[in-house]
């Protein structure tokens, strides 16, 4: 099972958001620069390029007030852009509608199809933009577990699989042998070759079943999905490994906000983990003003 980081974008639009938003250094020219600037230090995946890549490019960029030419110097100038924007959508301000400017994509590749649907939960947190390998169109000839049930289940064909053509008949009606189950004789051709029978056969596909899916969904809202199914929870074993695994990569590919992709900023301006913030009443709030005052006081 794997989560797979496919593709991040929507830097430059997080950045000139934040331009917007105070109304400041704006300019469609200087909005072509940033986007020139986000091309030039950026692979196709949307994470910082290596050297050569940026020298490639570089011989195409006209010249612009952004773009020093200089692999360091640039790549130093994206991370205060973007710094900036965090700032203001992850820090004191929380001016979150920033964060939702940029994208991810990624792949989930052999989740069970009941962890599949814990994530689905959250399907307005994606904009509905999830997709699933198909149960319907593909020809599925096996149970294929996700990793996670290989050795704690055992499939319905994996038992004493009974010799080819094995039936049974129950109230007058043949009901012949697939990997998944046993069927009506005229849906039971194994794999199902037309839409009717594989409309069937996939009504006895266990939830155990590795499956495939694509998704996307902005920092702000994925985040919220993480604080929901992240290995501090409830969630499902292998639902939680993969988060872990997704928030992995986004922390070491998504320049400045990856690094605080699991993170909140409390009230006493420290980086804590989001699963482990926790809420304090009015009075004791106020308390923990006053000791604060204290110690800058000291």
């Amino acid at each position: 099972m794997e989560f797979k980081l496919f593709k991040v974008s929507g830097y430059e639009e997080a950045i000139m958001s934040l331009r917007m938003s105070k109304g400041k250094f704006f300019s469609i020219p200087k909005a072509e620069d940033i986007q020139t600037l986000v091309w030039l230090v950026t692979d196709r995946k949307g994470f910082i390029c290596d050297i050569s890549e940026y020298e490639n490019k570089l011989a195409t960029v006209y010249e612009s007030g952004k773009v020093t030419g200089v692999y360091e110097q640039d790549v130093a100038e994206f991370k205060r852009l973007l710094q900036l924007t965090f700032n203001n959508a992850m820090g004191e301000h929380k001016h979150h509608t920033l964060m939702k400017y940029i994208d991810i994509s990624f792949f989930t590749v052999g989740l069970h199809r009941g962890a599949q649907d814990d994530l689905d939960a959250h399907a307005i947190a994606f904009n509905n933009r999830i997709t699933r390998f198909s149960t319907r169109l593909a020809e599925i000839e096996d149970v294929q577990l996700s990793e996670w049930y290989q050795d704690k289940v055992i499939p319905f064909n994996d038992v004493g699989k009974p010799v080819s053509g094995d039936f049974i008949i129950q109230d007058g009606k043949k009901f012949c042998y697939t990997p998944f189950g046993y069927v009506l004789e005229k849906f039971a051709q194994v794999p199902a070759k037309n839409g009717l029978a594989k409309d069937v056969q996939r009504g006895l596909m266990p939830l155990g079943l590795a499956s495939d899916a694509i998704w996307k969904s902005d920092i702000f809202n994925l985040r919220y999905v993480y604080k929901m199914r992240s290995k501090l929870t409830k969630a499902n074993p292998e639902l939680k490994e993969g988060m872990e695994q997704l928030a992995d990569q986004i922390e070491q590919n998504i320049p400045v906000f990856g690094e605080y992709f699991r993170k909140e900023l409390t009230d006493s301006g420290v980086w804590e983990h989001m699963n482990k913030v926790r809420t304090v009443s009015r009075e004791e709030f106020e308390e923990f003003k006053k000791w604060k005052k204290g110690i800058v006081h000291e």
